[in-house]
């Protein structure tokens, strides 16, 4: 696929506007082109906007997935895990991944494992973006589609 088709297929902008060092906005400028994921959420926030991100993030393809079958309580399951996955606590971070099946189906949690609490053991700044996407994952993973990811296609550069 050529550069164009490219920029038409994903509303891509026809030229990468260049930065100039010496505006006075440069600092706003850099960072925004720092942060950008490339689509229009970077200018916009409202339902009606187009997935045109890169396909593997929310902004993209991945980002169209309907959330089914999850309870508002999964969804806050999902987010506390989503907290203690981004933290630099390695020990927090990895309860996210023990299940135990021995409980189960009863009221008692085993050790182990993480509890909403736990949050608050979380000592180092977090990125939120970070938070965001773990909570999106174990989303998808309590969906029972992780990773939800659409397939590359690899076309070979001449």
């Amino acid at each position: 696929m050529k550069r164009k088709e490219i920029r038409r297929q994903f509303n891509l902008p026809e030229e990468v506007p260049i930065l100039d060092v010496a505006s006075e906005n440069f600092k706003e400028e850099f960072a925004f082109n720092v942060w950008s994921t490339f689509s229009c959420s970077d200018y916009r926030n409202d339902r009606e906007r187009p997935y045109n991100g890169q396909p593997q993030t929310s902004d993209g393809e991945r980002g169209k997935t309907e959330v089914k079958g999850i309870t508002f309580r999964d969804l806050q399951d999902c987010m506390i895990q989503g907290f203690l996955n981004a933290s630099d606590d390695n020990d927090l971070a990895k309860l996210t991944f023990e299940r135990n099946e021995e409980f189960k189906n009863t009221e008692y949690a085993c050790k182990g494992t993480w509890r909403p609490q736990d949050v608050y053991k979380i000592k180092d700044d977090l990125d939120p973006l970070a938070v965001i996407q773990n909570a999106l994952c174990f989303v998808e993973f309590y969906m029972g589609i992780f990773p939800n990811v659409p397939p590359l296609n690899l076309t070979p550069q001449k």
